[in-house]
């Protein structure tokens, strides 16, 4: 296990191949270093080292108090930007549908942390979309800023994050002597996107989804038109790179606990009994690639949240038996911002399954042998909740769905920990409700198992809380369950 030493090299990369392959051209100005700082989850010391290397290598010009400017000169006539984007062709079409699947239900969510002020102002800038020249460029950039406000009104730092990377990865350039599609689209689409953000006020999350899906399927047919016509005067270049990359996990992953949650993963799942001794440091060390230093603050978070104790020159023992919590551990930060995330990740997968699960629902054969094919190498009941998201994730036919379920399942690892300390009545709910869910993929009905593993997810959810309140603990950010 690395250290994550790359979020420098993830932002430059992903920056530079936007100006590199025509996403944005000369002159187009980058975002405010506040915004870069929150759509890639990083602080600002490492914007303005990404700024400097890139006005370094020539991609960029910066002046003081005014945003950086896109200075590398593409030629849009350039054959090798046509290839590339056509190489990408099958990924950005599969993240159109992508984004008409997952962010619908999100902006519904976000619209319950609104009020009527909030809508008001939506509203106004909608209408100001619909109203302003038709530069498509300009409108596409302003009804996403809208859109951004909208998701951080959440708190949840991954739904604006996801949001801009589909985003970034559906948005194609303009080539000379091709029609521009997002003006065409704003053209002949002119009104949808004040129409779908009216739905926001109607607290309905139905009407929401209806309208904004109905905006991505619409546009998504401009762009396909669009990439069709270059593969035309193209035909001999294969669509075979994926477009979609999200690394939720950059820069909120701290390797001690990265080991931490890993051996607790492991403590729960048996691997390690009550009583036994966990393996020394320099062996903990070696088999995860980490300094010893690392599983000495490994086995110091493990102490503090009780399922292991160290003796000086004993070792460190497994005791399940006498397990405490150390509420010391609530005052540490990096715990808590762990919690945080675990609590974000948790949130969003909760309104995004049921769309998920919508994708197989044709499928639900292949997604009971794929549960059958992982219960049989766990068949222990608390086993059963991750055996059906892993074969949910796997069967879903959307590549850049995938990424996103992925990304948020990883985040989930703390779970493990609150299973150790939730009370008998939450525990037996969260029980109940993965054997609801097996049952449900057995006998074929995704409606059942999509409200199962909500309602499993949920429960999850609310037991955070409650366990910081248990503890006499204050400062956990508001939780709201979907």
């Amino acid at each position: 296990m690395e250290e994550r030493t790359t979020l420098f090299a993830y932002v430059y990369g992903d920056l530079a191949g936007q100006i590199a392959n025509g996403t944005m051209r000369n002159g187009d100005t980058l975002p405010s270093m506040n915004d870069l700082c929150k759509r890639y989850g990083v602080g600002i010391r490492t914007i303005r080292d990404v700024l400097a290397a890139l006005r370094t290598d020539g991609y960029i010009a910066t002046e003081e108090r005014k945003r950086a400017v896109v200075t590398y000169q593409v030629s849009e006539a350039d054959e090798r930007g046509i290839r590339s984007l056509l190489a990408r062709k099958d990924g950005i079409l599969d993240c159109y549908r992508t984004f008409e699947l997952v962010m619908p239900p999100l902006f519904a969510f976000a619209a319950r942390f609104c009020d009527d002020d909030d809508f008001r102002s939506f509203e106004r800038a909608a209408s100001r979309v619909g109203e302003a020249p038709n530069k498509g460029d300009w409108r596409l950039r302003q009804s996403s800023a809208l859109l951004h406000r909208l998701l951080g009104k959440t708190g949840n730092p991954l739904l604006s994050e996801c949001y801009a990377s589909i985003e970034r990865a559906c948005t194609v350039p303009t080539f000379p002597g091709f029609a521009a599609p997002y003006a065409k689209a704003m053209e002949e689409m002119d009104g949808t996107f004040a129409w779908a953000v009216d739905s926001l006020a109607l607290g309905d999350a139905v009407e929401v989804e209806r309208r904004f899906g109905r905006m991505y399927r619409e546009t998504a047919k401009y762009v396909e038109a669009y990439l069709a016509e270059l593969a035309d005067a193209y035909p001999d270049v294969r669509s075979s790179e994926p477009a979609f990359a999200w690394s939720a996990r950059a820069g909120r992953e701290r390797v001690y606990a990265q080991v931490a949650r890993d051996l607790v993963l492991r403590i729960y799942n048996g691997e390690f009994s009550d009583g036994d001794d966990l393996p020394s440091i320099a062996e903990l060390a070696d088999a995860y690639g980490v300094s010893p230093s690392t599983v000495q603050k490994t086995f110091g978070i493990l102490n503090m949240i009780g399922v292991v104790r160290t003796v000086n020159g004993r070792g460190t023992r497994v005791c399940l038996t006498d397990i405490s919590f150390d509420r010391r551990t609530l005052g540490d930060g990096s715990f808590r911002r762990d919690v945080e995330v675990f609590v974000d990740a948790l949130q969003m997968l909760c309104v995004v399954l049921p769309a998920a699960v919508g994708t197989v629902s044709g499928r639900m054969d292949a997604v009971a042998r794929d549960v059958d094919g992982l219960l049989a190498r766990d068949a222990e009941e608390w086993a059963v909740p991750h055996a059906l998201l892993r074969a949910l994730v796997d069967c879903v036919p959307l590549p850049s769905f995938r990424v996103v379920l992925d990304e948020l399942s990883e985040l989930l690892l703390w779970g493990r920990f609150f299973a150790f300390f939730n009370p008998g009545a939450s525990t037996e709910e969260q029980r109940s409700l993965g054997l609801d869910g097996l049952a449900c993929v057995r006998a074929g009905d995704a409606e059942g198992f999509a409200l199962a593993m909500v309602s499993y997810y949920r429960v999850l959810l609310a037991a955070v809380p409650a366990f910081f309140e248990r503890a006499g603990a204050s400062g956990l950010k508001r939780v709201v369950v979907p």
